[in-house]
């Protein structure tokens, strides 16, 4: 019996195998390459692009799931070329020669046509490839979905065996990121920078949303099906325009109008991106993390109602960390308290009530209120007016000065000091101020 006559009727099963290897292979290269910006339009690619999104929400089960079935299919195949050799060797006086030719060409086609030439394609265009193999992806998924747990107990005994002594590296201190910035640039003001940059990430954790969102009475508010009409006058408050529900008037997705590339204006319906829903009570680090994890740019607040009251997106929140303000929040507000003497204090009535508090070092207010004029009106039970004062906690809110807008300017006394009262009309030779705008 010849060569051919022995190789021949394996060449099939070992094809199949080779291009289900490669189908493996390309398919952990395509999903893994896949960046954020390929998320948000993935979602809008139909049940394809549902699929590997999907895929992706679980990344540790779908590599273990790809590695399994990859090394299945190979182990086969060289299983099937160990079958094959050992018959070569035993054909003739040159069969030894002919089963080292074929292993060798075997081992040689598996790394160059199986590994390395998918690979090297699905990195070029991952998007399309993923999308491609999105569904026999997730069958394969599903067939050995019910032995991953076994894997993963296998995996971790292994690492355990191995490393007994491999322990979690200890979260990185504050300080030692200030130190690390201290040390890592010569030049004074881009430390300076950092520095900053810094502090404006750390009070993410005690800054809540409520306080930074941008109202829903600054959003361009659009019903399906949205049309280039939409935006013909101007472009969207903050780059993003929202779709809301036709029967309860609620939020239930965004269009980032300023990142759309000309094409994209053809079929808007399209573009239009998920958003998530976060209470007006969450931390904006908590809210950040959530639109991270969910690979989402916009978050929706909802009150104690459920009702949409506001949003904040992602690039608001990386502005403030390079900026230190928001640029929708009124200026006013985000102004230093103005010190007047000893325990007298001066700032505007849109004046955020929690910054007051954690300046002043005393206890928060309770409840949902978010400026100085808010906390006066809850406390006297009608909105502030000139001469209008209240007590809170130690010191005595007086409003000195009122706007025709609704803004007001409120001083802020201790209790425990005496001061001299301004006549009224002291106030109104003050140099004119542009008014801040109301945020009671």
């Amino acid at each position: 019996m010849s060569s051919w006559q022995i190789v021949l009727p394996w060449l099939l099963p070992m094809t199949a195998l080779a291009l289900f290897s490669c189908l493996f292979s390309g398919s952990e290269a395509a999903l893994f390459s896949l960046r954020d910006k390929d998320f948000k339009s993935l979602r809008r690619r139909g049940a394809s692009g549902r699929l590997v999104v999907d895929l992706l929400a679980r990344p540790e089960r779908l590599l273990s799931a790809i590695l399994f079935w990859n090394l299945l299919v190979n182990m086969t195949f060289f299983g099937i070329a160990g079958i094959v050799a050992g018959r070569l060797e035993n054909a003739g006086p040159h069969g030894a020669r002919a089963a080292i030719v074929f292993t060798v060409a075997t081992l040689f086609f598996v790394i160059f046509f199986s590994e390395m030439l998918p690979k090297s394609i699905a990195v070029l265009v991952p998007k399309r490839i993923a999308m491609a193999i999105a569904f026999p992806m997730t069958i394969a998924v599903r067939i050995i979905s019910p032995a991953l747990p076994l894997i993963s107990v296998v995996n971790i005994g292994v690492q355990r065996l191995l490393w007994p002594s491999f322990t979690s590296e200890r979260d990185i201190d504050l300080d030692d990121i200030r130190r690390a910035i201290e040390l890592g640039t010569h030049d004074a003001a881009l430390a300076q920078q950092e520095q900053a940059a810094l502090r404006n990430l750390v009070q993410l954790a005690d800054l809540r949303i409520d306080e930074c969102m941008r109202p829903r009475s600054q959003l361009m508010l659009v019903r399906k099906p949205v049309v280039l009409e939409n935006f013909a006058k101007q472009l969207p408050p903050g780059g993003y325009a929202f779709v809301i529900d036709g029967d309860a008037d609620e939020i239930i997705g965004s269009i980032a109008v300023t990142l759309m590339r000309p094409s994209q204006f053809l079929d808007l319906d399209s573009v239009i991106e998920p958003v998530c829903y976060v209470p007006w009570s969450a931390n904006v680090s908590t809210v950040l993390d959530l639109l991270q994890c969910q690979r989402l740019s916009v978050a929706v607040v909802v009150n104690e109602f459920g009702a949409s009251i506001g949003i904040l997106s992602i690039e608001d929140v990386m502005r403030h960390v390079l900026t230190g303000r928001f640029e929708h929040v009124n200026l006013e507000s985000q102004q230093p308290i103005e010190a007047i003497g000893e325990g007298h204090y001066r700032t505007s009535g849109s004046m955020g009530a929690r910054k007051l508090a954690k300046w002043l070092e005393i206890a928060p207010p309770e409840g949902r209120t978010t400026s100085i004029a808010g906390l006066i009106q809850r406390l006297n039970g009608k909105p502030p007016r000139l001469g209008d004062t209240c007590q809170w906690n130690d010191f005595v809110l007086e409003v000195t000065r009122e706007f025709d807008d609704g803004g007001c300017v409120i001083d802020i006394k201790h209790i425990d000091k005496e001061f001299p009262t301004a006549p009224a009309d002291a106030l109104s030779t003050e140099p004119e101020d542009s008014p801040p705008e109301s945020s009671s």
